[in-house]
C-alpha cells in the first residue's frame, strides 16, 4: 500500500483547488492509506488557530498528519503557539524524506 505526501503551497481561501486536494487527501486517509500533507508558502494560513475551513478542519479529524513549513512560518510571522493543535513544525528535509522512502508525492 503507498503512502502519500501532499505538499500544499496554496490557501483554501483564495484558491479552490486546495479544498480539491485536502479532500483527496481525506479520501485516501479513509481508505487506509498513510497521508501526510505538508503546508508550505501559504498552504500555513488555515493553519491558524483562528483560521476557519472545513476541507482542512476536516483533515486533521481524519487523522491526516500535518506538517508546516517552519520557514513559510517565519515569513508569515506565525508562531508555534498560533497553530491548530495536531499540527507539527518541520522543515523542507520532511519531503526529501518522504520522497527516500518512496512515498508517492503530489505538489500544488
Amino acid at each position: 500500500m503507498s503512502d502519500y505526501l501532499f505538499i500544499q503551497s496554496q490557501d483554501p481561501f483564495t484558491e479552490t483547488r486546495a479544498g480539491h486536494q485536502y479532500r483527496l487527501a481525506q479520501q485516501l486517509r479513509e481508505a487506509g492509506r498513510g497521508v501526510t500533507v505538508l503546508l508550505v508558502q501559504n498552504g500555513v494560513v488555515p493553519a491558524r488557530q483562528e483560521a476557519q475551513s472545513r476541507p482542512f478542519d476536516s483533515l486533521l479529524k481524519a487523522g491526516v498528519k500535518l506538517l508546516a513549513d517552519e520557514f513559510s512560518l517565519r515569513q508569515r510571522e506565525i508562531n508555534d503557539e498560533q497553530l491548530k493543535a495536531g499540527i507539527a513544525v518541520c522543515d523542507m528535509g520532511a519531503a526529501i524524506d518522504a520522497m527516500l522512502a518512496s512515498h508517492k508525492v503530489i505538489w500544488h
